[in-house]
């Protein structure tokens, strides 16, 4: 099954948005921080970036404000790693699918 354009340009900014998220921030509230799913716009003006966080003591409104506070500078790494004439301008967005799924299975646990 072949994957649409925007699915390989999302998929492209997931790869290289993890890769600054390691290798250049340094914000001990990025510790954890899971990128879960890219979506860009039609036109690929602004994307929306979807992450989790595996870190037990994190303040999920703190993570999510440190990000998009951090947006230019993620935009500007991306900028330099695309060498695109246009960067999309980014939002995050937490994704609460993994807590939905913990929470399932630990309602299964309990029944057994």
């Amino acid at each position: 099954m072949a994957k649409s354009t925007k699915d390989k340009k999302g998929e492209l900014l997931k790869v290289k948005l993890a890769e600054i998220l390691i290798k250049h921030a340094s914000d001990p509230r990025f510790e954890g921080v899971t990128l879960i799913k890219v979506v860009p716009s039609p036109d690929s003006s602004s994307a929306l970036v979807f992450y989790a966080v595996y870190a037990p003591k994190c303040k999920l409104e703190e993570v999510t404000d440190a990000l998009n506070k951090s947006a230019g500078f993620f935009q500007e790494k991306l900028a330099n790693s695309l060498k695109t004439r246009n960067t999309p301008r980014l939002k995050f967005v937490y994704d609460k699918g993994f807590d939905h799924a913990d929470r399932i299975d630990r309602a299964f646990q309990s029944i057994e």
